[in-house]
């Protein structure tokens, strides 16, 4: 086979890997934890979160296991390369106490460092997000429940997860009493 030949061949090969749609992810299992209002009426029994990072260009490296230092520098290979994106995926047991259904909760979802300190996304006010589940649960019922949010940092270490509101099937909602959800982990 001749040079020219050879050279072809494996020209042909990397356009067809570049022209191929693709995506590699790595993902980490996070500390999770749950809190319990006394008296909440959906008490939250199992968490198991991870954290996923999805590549759009399968060449990309993981940052979480490689330990590379980045740097601000874009290098000419390293050019035209879409930025990872970071999802928190999530999946809890719920066990409904209340005496009635319930139609709807708010999960609030608390990010912590490995400091136990409260990661902020930038430009949020809050240290915590909400996420609204409408979920069906009759009275006495248990249900497991899968959640995902975009997170803008690795650096997530632990996440606290709490139900704050409840909507019951006759309309009454439950709250959570008013406190510091940091002072609470």
């Amino acid at each position: 086979m001749s040079a020219w030949t050879l050279l072809r061949i494996v020209a042909a090969w990397a356009l067809w890997l570049a022209a191929m749609p693709s995506a590699s992810a790595a993902d980490r299992a996070l500390k999770a934890k749950a809190h319990n209002y006394p008296n909440t009426p959906v008490e939250v029994r199992q968490v198991k979160v991870a954290l996923v990072e999805t590549y759009a260009t399968p060449t990309q490296a993981s940052a979480q296991e490689t330990g590379t230092r980045r740097s601000r520098v874009r290098y000419a290979n390293r050019a035209g390369l879409t930025p990872a994106t970071l999802v928190l995926s999530g999946e809890l047991l719920l066990a409904n106490h209340a005496g009635q259904s319930m139609e709807a909760l708010a999960l609030t979802i608390v990010l912590l460092d490995a400091f136990h300190q409260p990661l902020q996304a930038p430009g949020q006010r809050d240290t915590f997000t909400v996420q609204q589940v409408v979920a069906a649960m009759p009275k006495g019922s248990t249900r497991r429940i899968q959640w995902e949010q975009r997170v803008h940092s690795a650096d997530i270490y632990e996440v606290a997860v709490l139900v704050t509101r409840v909507r019951f099937t006759d309309a009454s909602v439950w709250l959570a009493p008013r406190e510091e959800l940091i002072d609470i982990f």
